[in-house]
């Protein structure tokens, strides 16, 4: 049975926003809605502390809570493993919301446009806006059912996204599982950086578990359990510029001493800066 998924490789995410931008215009979404969401996240400490971003949206579970809490059956899941939601059959009732563990739905009740506009702007006016109905991330299924990838796919200035059949070996996604890891029984998976364990991803997208909600590390060797904290930051309303350009999504600090020692080599009476990448 196909199953398809997302991989973010987080080496190359240098949290520019683009996925939550074009997400929203994709899906036509209402102001202050976002499928995609994109936190900054923190780890380690000094000398080897690293900080970088992380995207994540609805993870379709595979066993979703929110499918079983949805009173009238307008959630639902393909036999892909895709959660979608049907809107004419939604009552807006919240029950799903509440189910979900990665705060990823969202009902919208302001019915406005963007900059408090009376009429909508021509990106506002593709699809459907919608309004009192539960709503997330879909895996583009408009696009998908096409043959074409999601939206944030195809965007993402820096090619951290891959999209596909986790099935198929064939598949551009299924041949990095063996560097990734899943979070929980997911259709999401990450390419951490050093330092970053799969519990720390985990604390960061579950909003009802905490860190030590369910995770896989699918990496040889990783870390079982995190020995410090990443602090939660809200989403971004506009792109973040990262030094280092698109291959450096994370920076990790050098280590103290050797900053000592090239300063005394050079001798200047104080640590010197190292700025290697």
């Amino acid at each position: 049975m196909p199953r398809k998924a997302m991989l973010v490789d987080l080496k190359r995410c240098v949290g520019c926003g683009s996925c939550v931008v074009i997400c929203q215009l994709q899906h036509n979404t209402r102001p202050g809605v976002s499928w995609n969401k994109l936190s900054r996240c923190e780890w380690g400490e000094y000398p080897d502390a690293g900080i970088g971003y992380l995207p994540h949206a609805c993870m379709h579970c595979d066993e979703p809570p929110c499918v079983a809490a949805c009173t009238t059956g307008a959630s639902y899941q393909t036999e892909e493993g895709v959660v979608l939601v049907n809107y004419d059959i939604c009552l807006g009732c919240d029950a799903c919301v509440q189910a979900c563990p990665y705060g990823a739905r969202t009902i919208n009740t302001n019915d406005a446009y963007f900059f408090d506009q009376t009429s909508p702007a021509p990106y506002e006016s593709f699809g459907t806006q919608r309004i009192n109905v539960a709503e997330k991330c879909t895996f583009c299924n408009e696009l998908t059912d096409q043959g074409a990838f999601p939206a944030c796919v195809m965007n993402c200035p820096g090619k951290a996204r891959s999209f596909g059949d986790i099935t198929d070996p064939e598949s551009s996604i299924a041949k990095k599982l063996a560097k990734a890891t899943q979070v929980g029984n997911t259709g999401m998976y990450y390419i951490r950086p050093d330092g970053l364990t799969g519990d720390a991803i985990a604390s960061k997208v579950m909003v009802a578990f905490g860190p030590t909600g369910p995770v896989s590390d699918m990496t040889a060797g990783a870390s079982e359990k995190p020995d410090y904290t990443m602090p939660i930051v809200g989403g971004v309303g506009a792109a973040v510029v990262v030094a280092g350009g698109i291959g450096a999504g994370v920076a990790v600090s050098k280590n103290k001493k050797k900053k000592a020692a090239m300063a005394q080599e050079a001798g200047t009476g104080r640590e010197g800066e190292d700025h290697e990448n």
